[in-house]
Protein backbone atom coordinates (compact mmCIF):
# COMPACT_ATOMS: atom_id res chain seq x y z
CA UNK A 1 0.00 0.00 0.00
CA UNK A 2 1.48 3.33 -1.04
CA UNK A 3 1.55 6.54 1.00
CA UNK A 4 -0.74 8.11 -1.59
CA UNK A 5 -3.36 5.37 -1.11
CA UNK A 6 -3.20 5.79 2.67
CA UNK A 7 -3.61 9.57 2.39
CA UNK A 8 -6.59 9.12 0.06
CA UNK A 9 -8.26 6.71 2.50
CA UNK A 10 -7.65 9.10 5.41
CA UNK A 11 -9.13 11.97 3.43
CA UNK A 12 -12.26 9.95 2.66
CA UNK A 13 -12.67 9.03 6.34
CA UNK A 14 -12.05 12.56 7.64
CA UNK A 15 -14.43 14.20 5.17
CA UNK A 16 -17.37 11.82 5.71
CA UNK A 17 -20.28 13.35 7.68
CA UNK A 18 -21.08 11.44 10.87
CA UNK A 19 -24.41 11.27 12.67
CA UNK A 20 -22.64 11.19 16.07
CA UNK A 21 -20.99 14.52 15.21
CA UNK A 22 -24.24 16.23 14.24
CA UNK A 23 -23.64 15.40 10.57
CA UNK A 24 -20.37 17.30 10.57
CA UNK A 25 -17.14 15.78 9.34
CA UNK A 26 -14.30 15.09 11.75
CA UNK A 27 -12.25 17.55 9.65
CA UNK A 28 -14.82 20.33 10.21
CA UNK A 29 -15.11 19.65 13.91
CA UNK A 30 -11.34 19.59 14.38
CA UNK A 31 -10.96 22.94 12.65
CA UNK A 32 -13.82 24.46 14.66
CA UNK A 33 -12.18 23.40 17.93
CA UNK A 34 -8.72 24.53 16.83
CA UNK A 35 -9.99 27.96 15.73
CA UNK A 36 -11.05 28.66 19.32
CA UNK A 37 -7.45 28.28 20.48
CA UNK A 38 -6.20 31.22 18.43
Amino acid sequence: VSDEEINEALSLINHRPRKCLGWKTSFELFHEKMSHLY
